[in-house]
């Protein structure tokens, strides 16, 4: 009898063990769950609407699927997609990302993609000339993102309370495939940003090139995004180059998605 009891007893503390577990697991997945979310794009220039963008980050077991589209009112597109796997602990990294460029007639403007485990990333791009369309191995730190995967890691450094900079890489086509390290600053504070009618908090990606950032700085471009604090730090906006030296343009969440709802 004696020896049912332990029985039992280490039968019963094995299946709570697993709750905990399978509970971690899935706290750690949720926690770069993003809702289908509806943005408008605007050019920075003029803050006159040019498309409409729709991001998402859906769990799966293991990890995540980010998913987006811009369409933009001249009839071309952009569609992205970046499979990121996650650990027990919350902790997350880029498995694989590809960004598509479509010209008016669907075909492909330009391409990047980049595969972590294959270390390996390919450009096309069909609006020079000669034309390209490279794949190249490619020396890949493991804390590497592309394109809105980026926003992933910081988020979370807000969630944790993180202020002081940080430093990370990212791959881009400039025009051939590269790594570039990037440095993230964080404004002190939220404060009103008027695209989005409320407080927001900003964040600065600026590539990083050690000393002689001071000579270089002002010609380098540079990602601002922005967080919503009360919305458990959610991405609400963003200003870059649509791609390597490509013309601007500015996400801003449409009030009333998902997310805002929520909040109100």
């Amino acid at each position: 009898m004696p020896t049912h009891r332990f029985e039992r007893r280490t039968l019963a503390l094995i299946a709570l063990l697993a709750v905990f577990f399978c509970r971690s697991t899935a706290s750690a997945s949720n926690a770069l769950s993003f809702p289908a979310t509806e943005f408008t794009i605007l050019d920075p220039r003029t803050n006159f609407a040019m498309g409409r963008g729709r991001y998402s980050i859906k769990s799966i077991p293991g990890g995540a699927i980010l998913q987006g589209t811009n369409r933009y009112d001249t009839g071309s597109s952009d569609v992205e997609t970046a499979r990121i796997e996650t650990a027990p602990d919350g902790s997350a990294r880029l498995v694989e990302a590809d960004h598509t460029f479509f010209k008016i007639d669907g075909s492909i403007m330009q391409r990047s993609h980049i595969d972590m485990k294959a270390g390996d990333g390919t450009c096309v791009n069909n609006t020079l000339d000669p034309k390209i369309e490279e794949t190249d191995p490619i020396l890949i730190p493991p804390d590497t993102w592309s394109g809105a995967s980026v926003l992933i890691p910081i988020q979370r450094f807000l969630r944790e309370g993180v202020t002081e900079t940080q430093h990370l890489h990212v791959f881009n086509c400039a025009p051939t495939p590269k790594i570039f390290a990037i440095k993230v600053k964080f404004d002190r504070a939220a404060q009103l940003w008027p695209p989005y009618s409320a407080d927001a908090f900003q964040v600065e990606v600026r590539p990083d090139f050690g000393w002689i950032n001071i000579l270089i700085a002002p010609f380098v471009p540079k990602l601002h995004a922005w967080f919503d604090p009360l919305d458990d730090w959610n991405f609400v906006g963003s200003e870059a180059a649509r791609f390597y030296k490509g013309p601007p343009i500015m996400l801003v969440k449409t009030r009333g998605s998902p997310t805002t709802q929520a909040k109100q």
